[in-house]
């Protein structure tokens, strides 16, 4: 699992900041959760609605798993 392979397989679901966020993310799988590390550049973009919910819609159907964030 990793962030090159996310973008990848969503490229028609996700915008240029979300693949920026994830291109940027440290990607753990947890407790059957997917586990986005972010940095503070990330943090930022995530607070907007779209690029979260672009991301989580992406790694549900990609992988089927539920999304968490972090700061790395």
């Amino acid at each position: 699992m990793n962030a090159d392979t996310l973008i990848q397989e969503a490229e028609a679901d996700l915008s240029l900041l979300s693949r920026l966020v994830v291109g940027r993310a440290m990607l753990q799988e947890r407790n059957g959760m997917l586990v986005l590390g972010v940095d503070q550049g990330g943090a930022r973009l995530l607070t907007m609605d779209r690029v979260r919910h672009e991301i989580e819609s992406a790694v549900e159907r990609v992988w089927g798993m539920e999304v968490a964030y972090e700061r790395a």
